[in-house]
């Protein structure tokens, strides 16, 4: 006996019967079938079917067509029954025309992909024992590419993880393979434990890298699951299901990645929804109504129950994503502010229409006003009608900037707000910076493919790729165009949504609507005389008196026959009124009944200095 089987021999004599015994009857057990199952020289391995799965999906992640054909060639050979010799020599040959078409591949991805399923295809090609001048080409090559891929992890390239475990794990008995797959192991705990938070969030800016990166943290497990390598940690295994759990809250239509265009590549998600589908019961509940559009019970016309929630916040990582829900069409929102600039991502149904910085300036008398310190979350609420996040960053002169982003999640509407504050300034004070003059500039990155299509009268713009896809109306602006013209605009800066606003004093509020419904736009475009949309500022008033607009605003949307009531205070809550609507709250974003009544459907009324 050795150390390895987890006891020391000849020291102290364990008795029969007991549990220590049992434990040392098991673990010979074990490392007597791991060594039959390996062989001579310590491979392990594994039968064809096993082997053609792992194949078929590296075949299905690929872009380029030629890598795709090439694996499908190795697909192939290994379902062929014929002589060992034979198999052997043709698919060594096979694998290095594998090789060959690797080098020509222009996309990263899928030279790491090609690489991977020739270390599957290996598995069954190499001979057990002997080698020629073929084979040991082959292994060379294999392994020259390892050095590659661990030289790309020391340089922060994480793509070849999961080829650096193939390899190590299944050739632990060729030189340096070992060390791969120790190196890819420590690379896998590093990352996840470095981009997952304790609430599940993902510290990475990008859906598409946030997708990219935990499928292949999936695949990396599934790997050493295949291969019978030693597990996980309990806690990166805890934090990859986390992972993919907020992934799936990135999936558009049909489980698929959103993307700015049709002909954009989507990133592989196979190995997340074979997760998320053997995961908890409402995670898997969750992936079959995406992607099949119905519930466990196979009905279509499924509600939520059952189903994960639609919004997950993160501080640790400072990152929220939230959905209008989970039938196809709905609107999703992902949002970052781990840099100076949040990242922004809204997505309509299976389209992302806009991605990327959500940029801001704030000039004051001419300057422009330095930010202080990092963002932090000044508010979070999540509920069945609305969610919000605020955000807030201190700016020099006493002001603090507050970024906001709410999804009405029946509606379908995202509200984008900026408001410049001065908080110790209470309702009444008097102060220098109340009088000095602001200009805030914000803009958003809309998908390349969406082009925007100002209307010619008034202020609000069309984005549209063939069917409208979003409409934005700058509240705090006038409807029509040739009204307060030195007051801002709504304007198109490259393929940036820019929202320019002036204000004769030190605090403003620059609110943008966002309306994703894709019903409602198609309504608005379509029959624009019968299906009106407008907006207005209304009064606030305090104590029967009315309030100037750097004190609170408020405003009425009107989008076909569906209206709404949004309220903001920019010095305290107070005990206000507009619209007839009576609130002592910072905040209120409400639907308009056919009565005239605001249906409350969001109300931020505790003090924002506790967070």
């Amino acid at each position: 006996m050795n150390q390895s089987h987890g006891y020391i021999c000849g020291l102290v004599r364990i008795p029969r019967g007991t549990a220590l015994h049992q434990i040392k009857i098991e673990s010979e057990r074990v490392c007597s079938e791991r060594h039959h199952k390996a062989g001579a020289h310590g491979r392990i391995k594994l039968g064809r079917r096993k082997i053609i799965r792992q194949i078929e999906s590296l075949a299905g992640c690929c872009v380029d067509r030629g890598a795709t054909v090439c694996l499908k060639k190795v697909i192939h050979h290994v379902a062929k029954k014929s002589s060992v010799s034979k198999k052997t020599d043709c698919g060594l040959s096979l694998l290095r025309e594998c090789l060959t078409v690797r080098s020509g591949l222009a996309c990263d991805a899928d030279k790491w992909l090609v690489a991977e399923a020739v270390v599957w295809g290996a598995v069954r090609c190499l001979p057990s024992h002997g080698t020629d001048e073929f084979t040991e080409r082959l292994v060379d090559d294999l392994v020259q590419i390892g050095k590659a891929g661990l030289e790309d992890l020391v340089n922060g390239e994480c793509c070849g993880t999961p080829f650096l475990l193939a390899l190590g794990t299944l050739f632990p008995d060729i030189d340096d393979c070992q060390s791969f797959a120790d190196a890819a192991r420590k690379n896998l705990h590093f990352e996840v434990q470095e981009f997952v938070g304790d609430g599940g969030g993902i510290g990475i800016t990008q859906s598409s890298e946030i997708l990219l990166s935990v499928n292949r943290w999936v695949r990396c497990r599934e790997i050493i699951h295949a291969t019978s390598g030693e597990a996980l940690e309990k806690e990166t295994t805890s934090k990859i299901d986390k992972a993919v759990r907020f992934s799936v809250l990135l999936l558009g239509n049909y489980g698929r990645p959103a993307t700015g265009c049709d002909f954009e590549v989507k990133p592989s998600v196979d190995s997340i929804l074979r997760a998320a589908s053997r995961g908890r019961k409402k995670v898997a509940a969750t992936v079959l109504a995406l992607t099949k559009g119905r519930d466990p019970t196979g009905d279509v016309r499924w509600t939520q129950k059952g189903l994960c929630e639609c919004s997950l916040f993160d501080e640790e990582q400072k990152t929220a994503v939230f959905r209008s829900g989970w039938k196809r069409g709905a609107t999703r929102v992902l949002v970052s502010y781990r840099n100076e600039s949040p990242w922004l991502e809204i997505a309509a149904g299976g389209r992302l229409v806009v991605a990327g910085d959500w940029h801001i300036s704030i000039r004051c008398d001419g300057r422009e006003l330095r930010r202080i310190g990092t963002w932090k979350r000044t508010w979070w609420d999540a509920n069945d009608t609305a969610v919000y996040l605020e955000m807030s960053i201190d700016l020099e002169g006493g002001r603090r900037l507050e970024r906001s982003v709410l999804l009405l999640r029946k509606d379908n509407v995202v509200l984008l707000g900026d408001a410049v504050v001065v908080p110790k300034l209470k309702h009444g004070d008097e102060s220098e910076t109340l009088v000095a003059e602001t200009q805030l500039r914000s803009s958003l990155s809309v998908s390349p493919s969406i082009s925007i299509d100002p209307c010619e009268e008034t202020r609000e713009v069309f984005g549209v790729d063939g069917k409208p896809r979003f409409l934005a109306m700058p509240l705090a602006l006038a409807e029509w165009r040739e009204s307060h013209l030195g007051y801002g605009s709504l304007d198109v800066s490259g393929d940036r949504l820019e929202l320019k606003q002036n204000a004769e004093a030190g605090r403003i509020y620059a609110p943008l609507w966002i309306d994703c419904n894709a019903t409602r736009l198609k309504r608005l475009q379509k029959k624009p005389e019968y299906n009106q949309r407008t907006w207005r500022q209304l009064t606030v008033a305090d104590a029967r008196r009315t309030l100037r607009a750097d004190q609170a605003v408020s405003f009425r949307v009107q989008s076909c026959l569906d209206q709404w009531f949004v309220y903001r205070s920019l010095d305290e809550a107070r005990n206000r009124t507009a619209l007839g609507c009576n609130m002592s709250s910072e905040f209120l974003v409400g639907r308009i009944a056919g009565n005239g009544v605001v249906k409350r459907l969001l109300e931020v009324v505790e003090d924002r200095e506790l967070y």
